[in-house]
C-alpha cells in the first residue's frame, strides 16, 4: 500500500501565547479592552471576560497580557485550577501577587520585600487559623507550620493589628509597587474549571482582602457556570447567584465570537486528505460544534486518528470516513443517543425519519424523551440525512455491522462525549 501524505494527527489544544499566533482576530479586541483598562481612573476594577468552554478565553487573556506588558503596565497571571482547597485558594492568590512585588529591581526591592514579607506572614496566619497548610510561594521563609504559628503568637498584639488592617496595608504595598505605572493588572483564568466553592473563594478574596488596591482584576469564566456555583450558597437560587456575580464584576466583557470561517481557514489543512476539502465534512463540523475552536480541534484530532487506524487494514473509502466522522460527532455531542444506536441501529433510522417528517408517532416513549432532553439532536440528524444537498453528499445510515466496526475504532480514538 503506497504511503499517503497526511497532516499531523493530533492538534494541540494549547492557548496562543502572543499576538503573533493569533488567528481569530483577538488582538484587535484585546487592544480595545487594554485601552479601557489603562485609562480607568477609579480602582480597583473587576473585569469579567465571559465565554463558554473552549471559545478562546485563555488565548484572549494571554494576548491582553502581552499588550499591557509591552506598554510597561505590570501584570500577573494566576490560575486557581492548580489549587483544590477553598481555604487555601485566596491565600495562594495573595502570595502570588506578593511574590511578583518582591521581585522588583534592586533599587526598590528592599523596602518592598520587607512590606511584602510582613503581609505574607499575616496572610499565612490567617490561613493557619483555618488549619490549612501554608502556600507561601517562596516569600515566607520556612515550612514548619507549628513554628510559624508559635512565632506569630509570640509577637502578640502587633500581629492582630496587621490582620485588621490587611486590606489597607496590601493597597499600600501595591501602590508602592506600581508607582507612576498606576495599576497592577491581575489575570485570573480557568475559574470555571475549578470546583464551585474554590471559584467562589477566589471571588470572595477580591472582595474581602484586595478591595482597596490599585488593581485591575481580569477574570475569565463561563458566567453561567460560576453563577450556578454562587447559587448553591443560597439554596440554589439562580437569580441570587447571578446577582452575586453582577455585583462583583464592574465591567462584563463578552468574548467576541470566533466565526466558523476562521476556524475552517485555520484547520482545513489539518484534516486527512480524503476529507480536507469535502464540503460535507465541514457542514457536519459546523452543525455539530459551531464556532467552538476547542471542540472542533478535538473532533478533527479524533477523526485523523480514526482514519489512520482504518489504514492499518486497508485504505478507507470516502463514505467510510464520512460515516466515521458522523458517528464520531454524534458520540461527542450526544453520547446517550450513540449508546442507544450501538445497541440498536434502528433507533437512528426512526429518529432520522421523525426529524425529516416532523412526526414522532413512530418513536418509542424513551426516544421521545431523548429528543426532549436533546433538542439539538434532530437538527444534526437532519443535517446529515443521506443524499445530496447544497453541494454536500452524505452517506447512508450505517448498518449494524458497519456501526460495530466503526465503534471498535472509536473506542480507541473517539474519546468521551463533550463536557456540558
Amino acid at each position: 500500500m503506497p504511503d499517503i501524505a497526511i497532516p499531523p494527527l493530533l492538534l494541540t489544544d494549547n492557548p496562543v501565547a502572543c499576538r503573533d499566533d493569533d488567528q481569530f482576530g483577538f488582538g484587535t479586541h484585546g487592544r480595545v479592552l487594554c485601552d479601557a483598562v489603562q485609562a480607568t481612573v477609579h480602582l480597583p476594577l473587576t473585569v469579567g471576560v465571559f465565554g463558554p468552554w473552549g471559545t478562546g478565553k485563555s488565548s484572549f487573556l494571554n494576548i491582553c497580557r502581552e499588550i499591557l506588558d509591552r506598554r510597561g503596565i505590570p501584570t500577573i497571571a494566576f490560575n486557581p485550577w492548580k489549587y483544590d482547597e477553598k481555604e487555601a485558594i485566596w491565600h495562594a492568590l495573595i502570595q502570588t501577587i506578593l511574590t511578583e512585588i518582591a521581585a522588583e529591581p534592586e533599587e526598590r526591592r528592599h523596602d518592598l520585600v520587607a512590606k511584602a514579607r510582613r503581609l505574607s506572614s499575616t496572610a499565612t496566619w490567617l490561613l493557619l487559623r483555618h488549619a490549612a497548610a501554608p502556600l507561601t510561594a517562596g516569600i515566607l521563609d520556612g515550612d514548619d507550620v507549628t513554628a510559624a504559628r508559635d512565632a506569630w503568637q509570640a509577637r502578640g498584639v502587633e500581629n492582630y493589628r496587621h490582620i485588621n488592617h490587611f486590606e489597607a496595608d496590601f493597597a499600600e504595598v501595591v501602590q508602592a509597587f506600581v508607582g507612576e505605572r498606576g495599576r497592577l493588572v491581575v489575570f485570573v483564568d480557568d475559574l470555571d474549571r475549578c470546583h464551585g466553592e474554590t471559584a467562589i473563594a477566589v471571588l470572595d478574596a477580591l472582595k474581602l482582602f484586595l478591595g482597596e488596591a490599585s488593581c485591575v482584576f481580569v477574570l475569565a469564566m463561563d458566567f453561567d457556570v460560576i453563577a450556578a456555583a454562587a447559587a448553591k450558597r443560597v439554596d440554589g437560587d439562580q437569580a441570587r447567584g447571578r446577582q452575586y456575580l453582577e455585583k462583583l464584576i464592574h465591567f462584563p466583557y463578552h468574548l467576541p465570537e470566533v466565526r466558523f470561517e476562521a476556524v475552517f481557514r485555520q484547520l482545513q489543512d489539518s484534516v486527512v486528505p480524503e476529507l480536507s476539502g469535502d464540503p460535507a465534512l465541514w457542514r457536519l463540523t459546523e452543525d455539530a460544534f459551531g464556532d467552538n475552536p476547542r471542540r472542533v480541534r478535538r473532533f478533527i484530532s479524533a477523526l485523523n486518528l480514526t482514519a489512520a487506524t482504518f489504514r492499518l487494514h486497508s485504505p478507507p473509502s470516502r463514505d467510510r470516513l464520512m460515516q466515521a466522522a458522523i458517528m464520531l460527532a454524534l458520540r461527542m455531542r450526544f453520547p446517550d443517543f450513540f449508546r442507544r444506536v450501538q445497541a440498536n441501529p434502528a433507533v437512528w433510522v426512526r429518529l432520522d425519519e421523525a426529524a425529516r417528517t416532523q412526526n414522532h408517532a413512530g418513536l418509542r416513549q424513551d426516544e421521545v424523551a431523548l429528543v426532549a432532553a436533546e433538542p439539538a439532536l434532530p437538527d444534526l440528524l437532519l443535517a446529515v440525512t443521506p443524499g445530496e444537498r447544497g453541494g454536500c453528499s452524505f452517506p447512508a445510515i450505517p448498518t449494524k455491522a458497519q456501526i460495530e466496526v466503526v465503534t471498535r475504532v472509536l473506542t480507541v480514538t473517539g474519546g468521551p462525549g463533550e463536557p456540558s
